[in-house]
């Protein structure tokens, strides 16, 4: 989603208010030595590349609340190179001027720009004298044109008033000596000046556009830029998005703020993993579109550590980063933006950059917040009154007579009515963290460190939860000269998620007069109906650590040459355990306790010199960079199975089992080595091209596979630069059109896939444990390959008051790498091959910003993102008999489901009725009979967001749509057998045929595996287009309202204190039959989150 920053105070342009305020400036010395202490304590930052300095200024305007004044005339023909560094303000100007005839003073909340050796003239002051003199004065544009209707108050009082038609304004009763204007009108800067008359009609005042985050500094691959002269697809929030929702994991801020992005919770239980998908799916191997994730420079696995899995599903790796120390997370999209990263980035690349320190005196800020959490949709089953009458309707169409060992309905209570939904996840889950962090350091040395703990339960019941607890120290050095700079951020979680072994909650539709415990108080079983309250004993521990550290050292010798090198260091260890006493298990399947071991761990290093140059000529630029990566990556992990302990309470000691038997071991090393190289050339910030190269070589290719090379062209045309469209169409601030084309490869497939493999036998022979052949060579594959085409057009309409991108893109990726069937004779189901497969993925995208409406007090504004994509196999040589033609379809989407088609129910016997596809004269259990239902991948998806300030009140609440289908988890999907067996329904089944003549679209209930009712419904009904339906849905994601106390409580000498009340995933507008439709299964939905917290920083 585009993000608009907060606004700022504009700048001041009149020649003789300027020279009173150096006047004033020369007069107060001692009050411009504390302000300039100040700008030390403002962090701001600059992209790295040559600016007008009139540019810089205007975007150091909108980082803060630091009004800039100056004479045009000493800096419009003025340009800068900025090194893209964050930093203090004070730091930042120094660097602006050094090399410039220019300095500066400041007071109060004025920076003011001029001449070494200007002078002033001393200009009456606005004084308690003639304070009852009228306030008044004229109101301009950038361009010199008078402004009407731009609001004028005078700070402290009611007084407001409006320009005329001739820009003039007049504010009478004024009793103060310093008035303070605060002028505010839509489509430009806020300004706060003293007010100072320079004529018999006052003052004038000009008013500078505000161009929303066109001069933003936005990250890419190796470096930084601006929306302005990008010519790559990015997109990113900051880390005020990021605080709104009591999150856990970064990627769940990212819902519904991104165009092209999914993300998707696999389960509603704390430490869940993430689907994330960026512009469709490239890959026939559904492990291989994930994309690249880069924290603070350093590449970071993305694939789950797990083992074997609980309930809560795999744990994703995302979780080990601290949100509350994110600065914020861009988003590459395009192969301009992707190609610097090579075969890593052929899924899109996500940048994290987390926060780091600032100079001045040290800053502490606390963060806490406490909620609760429930389950937000729960299914409407059968009474049990209306399921007894159910199933002995079925046991009549069936023919048959009940058999008196029925226990539904001969042995257990006929009235007792278990709400197994309400006892399985009705629990509500609670949530408390706290964050601390203390910033602070020497205009050449800055620190950060911070502290997070968070603690989770979960719905279900028993003690189960999530801790987590996370530092981070990040430390920054420059010298003097600024020639030389390092820095080093480590960051440390641990955390600890004990979960159940069983998924629970799948257990909801059991029959609802089914008891718990029996007679004496021990676990109920019957049969092989399985007691979930049994499986609360089944425990499931996860115990992660993480260490996530990186640096970079950076030494300029020549102006406008950078040599650098960022060094990172990951490691992440999962211990787990899964704890099934004997207790838990049905006596009739299994008398013997049992436990799971499991560890695993991956270690990666990286390290990446460069070396970057940038040259002006005339009023171009060019920017070079070039560099290499070496990378290396270390997985192991084991899996032993350990039963028939000697008690119970001994599960968690491997040496109190009678057998072990070992499942599992992996070793595996992955290394990556690259060359890259960049070329910029900027002209006049008006046209613009990038070219990009990158040969990459991995080892998980045969040794004469392993190079590829990849590469992109990029160009922007910032058209508004053009004078004769300025005139032509004023209202248009800015505008650009970009577009690009190039390719990326794809690696991610098994390391060593080149090579045969051997595996363990869970059972050893003699007491040895022997080997088999799991794989077979083949070191002939190579590099899977993704083409990438993409236009955007960009826009900007009254001075960036309504701000519209547009991007349409076209992917196309072939040389599939998938699992190449072969003959059982061999041995082998198949090997790692080639495929000349193409995958299709094309799409549009739009963003919308506006600023609806703005004063002083008042400010009002909008984001919305759409994406309209699709999905398509082009070509699959040799699908038919592949063993694939059940998954994939030649010209349909990767992800669909195949179905036989429901006509309806014969209203004379009661039995669904279906299509004969083939034309053979009968419905069979084949492909023949059966078309593609549908995808699970979206039509389109977006969000929309507002955010409300009035003076210290603040209001934002985001909305998530995604127009989807999916499989309807009503009566048809709730028994595995048939609609009347010995399983409850939700109310739906009340529709069902019963008697000839009914015309309904449910069929009739049966009992007994010799029906045809029972066979139709579990051979054809649950497969067929009945249970397939729109999933689409309206989320009310999230909701915060904040209030700032900091004026109201100034005793207290903080300089920030708010409270707030965050929401998240509020309601849901569906007409989807199921838990939820963002998982679309039978787990623990996202859970409906109410939290309050606190704020403060001093």
């Amino acid at each position: 989603m585009h993000l608009i920053p907060k606004e700022c105070n504009g700048r001041l342009l009149m020649k003789i208010s300027l020279l009173a305020l150096i006047l004033t400036c020369v007069t107060t010395f001692a009050a411009y030595s504390s302000n300039a202490q100040n700008l030390r304590d403002v962090k701001a930052s600059l992209p790295s590349e040559t600016l007008k300095l009139k540019d810089a200024l205007r975007q150091l305007e909108k980082q803060t609340k630091i009004r800039f004044t100056y004479m045009s005339s000493d800096i419009n023909q003025k340009t800068v190179r900025t090194n893209g560094k964050s930093s203090n303000l004070a730091d930042i100007l120094h660097d602006l001027l050094q090399n410039t005839d220019l300095q500066y003073q400041v007071i109060n909340q004025t920076v003011i720009i001029k001449k070494e050796n200007s002078t002033v003239n001393n200009i009456e002051k606005y004084t308690g004298n003639s304070r009852q003199q009228p306030i008044k004065g004229y109101v301009f544009d950038e361009k010199g044109n008078k402004l009407a209707g731009v609001t004028v108050r005078l700070k402290g009082t009611n007084l407001v008033t409006s320009t005329n038609g001739n820009g003039y304004f007049e504010l009478s009763g004024a009793n103060t000596s310093q008035p303070v204007l605060i002028i505010s009108y839509i489509g430009y800067q806020l300004l706060e000046q003293a007010y100072t008359p320079t004529s018999a009609e006052g003052t004038e005042l000009r008013l500078q556009p505000d161009l929303g985050n066109l001069d933003e500094v936005t990250v890419i691959g190796y470096g930084t830029t601006s929306k302005r002269v990008s010519t790559g697809s990015t997109a990113g929030i900051s880390s005020d998005v990021i605080q709104r929702a009591p999150v856990n994991n970064p990627l769940e801020a990212l819902q519904g703020r991104i165009a092209g992005l999914e993300v998707n919770s696999s389960n509603g239980l704390p430490g869940a993993s993430f689907n994330v998908r960026l512009r469709g799916i490239n890959s026939l191997n559904e492990n291989a579109n994930a994309p690249l994730y880069i924290i603070d420079g350093v590449p970071y696995f993305s694939e789950s550590l797990n083992v074997f899995t609980g309930d809560n599903g795999s744990q994703s790796p995302l979780a080990a980063i601290n949100p509350a120390d994110i600065e914020r997370i861009d988003v590459l999209k395009d192969a301009d933006a992707t190609a610097i990263y090579g075969s890593r980035g052929a899924n899109g690349v996500i940048l994290i950059t987390t926060k780091k320190g600032s100079s001045g005196k040290t800053q502490v800020s606390f963060n806490a917040y406490t909620g609760a959490g429930k389950v937000s949709n729960n299914l409407e089953m059968l009474s049990t009154a209306e399921y007894l009458e159910l199933r002995r309707e079925a046991f009549a169409n069936s023919g048959g007579t009940p058999d008196p060992e029925t226990p539904d309905l001969f042995k257990w209570s006929q009235t007792e009515d278990q709400n197994w939904q309400k006892l399985l996840m009705g629990n509500t889950g609670k949530l408390t963290e706290a964050n601390f962090s203390a910033s602070g350091g020497s205009e050449l040395t800055t620190f950060l460190i911070s502290g997070t703990f968070r603690n989770e339960t979960t719905v279900q019941p028993g003690d189960n939860g999530y801790k987590k607890g996370a530092g981070m120290l990040s430390i920054n050095h420059r010298s003097s000269n600024n020639k030389f700079s390092i820095s080093a951020t480590a960051n440390y979680t641990g955390d600890m998620n004990d979960a159940l072994a069983t998924d629970i909650s799948q257990y909801f539709n059991l029959s609802p007069n089914l008891p718990i415990y029996d007679e004496v108080g021990d676990y109920y079983w019957y049969g092989n109906i399985q007691n979930p309250y049994a499986f609360l004993d089944r425990k499931s521990e996860s115990r992660n650590k993480a260490l996530l550290s990186s640096g970079t050292i950076r030494y300029s010798p020549l102006k406008g040459l950078n040599l650098s090198a960022t060094i990172g260091y990951n490691h992440t260890a999962l211990d787990q355990l899964q704890m099934y006493p004997k207790r838990s298990f049905n006596p009739q399947n299994s008398t013997v306790s049992m436990s799971y071991f499991g560890n695993s761990s991956i270690s990666s290093y990286s390290i990446e010199p460069q070396a970057s140059y940038v040259y002006h000529l005339g009023k171009g630029t060019f920017d070079v960079l070039a560099g290499t990566t070496w990378q290396q990556s270390v997985r192991d992990g084991q899996f032993l199975q350990a039963e028939d302990f000697t008690s119970d309470s001994q599960l968690d000691n491997i040496n109190a089992a009678v057998t072990i038997r070992p499942r599992k071991f992996n070793y595996s090393k992955y290394r990556y080595q690259a060359a890259f190289a960049r070329a910029t050339y900027n002209y006049d910030n008006r046209y613009i091209l990038n070219v990009t190269f990158r040969r990459d070589g991995s080892s998980r290719f045969g040794p004469d596979k392993r190079v590829g090379n990849f590469g992109s062209v990029g160009a922007a045309w910032v058209f508004t630069e053009e004078n004769w469209l300025k005139e032509a169409v004023p209202f248009l601030n800015f505008g650009k059109l970009r577009g690009s084309y190039g390719s990326t490869g794809n690696d991610q497939i098994g390391d060593y896939g080149f090579m045969d493999s051997w595996s363990y036998l869970s059972y050893p022979y003699g007491g040895v444990a022997g080997l088999y052949p799991t794989r077979v060579a083949n070191p002939t594959y190579s590099w899977e390959r993704n083409r990438k085409l993409e236009g955007g057009l960009e826009l900007a309409f009254w001075n960036s008051r309504l701000t519209l991108n547009i991007n349409h893109y076209y992917n196309k990726s072939d040389n599939q790498l998938i699992n190449s069937t072969l003959s059982p004779q061999t041995g082998f189901s198949g090997y790692t091959a080639n495929m000349p497969g193409i995958v299709e993925n094309k799409g549009w995208e739009f963003e919308v910003g506006s600023t609806n409406y703005r004063t002083d007090d008042f400010e009002w504004k909008t984001n919305a993102n759409l994406t309209i994509s699709r999905n398509k196999l082009v070509a699959y040589p040799g699908l038919i008999g592949s063993g694939e033609e059940g998954r994939f379809a030649i010209g349909q989407p990767l992800d669909i489901v195949f179905g036989f088609q429901f006509t309806g129910v014969d209203p004379q016997t009661g039995l669904a009725q279906f299509a004969d596809l083939n034309g053979d004269g009968k419905v069979d259990n084949n492909l023949g009979d059966q078309y593609v239902m549908g995808t699970h991948l979206p039509k389109f998806f977006g969000g929309l967001s507002n955010s409300f300030r009035y003076k210290n009140l603040d209001v934002s609440f985001l909305l998530q749509f995604v127009k989807q289908e999916g499989e309807m988890l009503n009566f048809g999907y709730m028994s595995p057998a048939s609609l009347g067996s010995l399983a409850n329904f939700d109310k739906s089944a009340l529709r069902r045929w019963r008697n000839q003549g009914d015309v309904t679209d449910i069929p009739r209930a049966a009992a007994l595996a010799t029906d045809d009712g029972y066979k139709s419904y579990n051979t054809f009904y649950r497969h067929s287009d009945a249970q397939w339906g729109d999933a689409s849905f309206i989320r009310l994601k999230n909701v915060m309202v904040s209030y700032d106390f900091t004026s109201l409580l100034s005793a207290l000498k903080t300089q920030r204190i708010s409270l707030y009340a965050q929401g998240q995933n509020l309601f849901t507008i569906t007409g989807y039959d199921g838990f939820d439709p963002e998982t679309r299964g039978y787990v623990v939905p996202p859970l409906k989150y109410y939290t309050l917290g606190i704020r403060f920083t001093y």
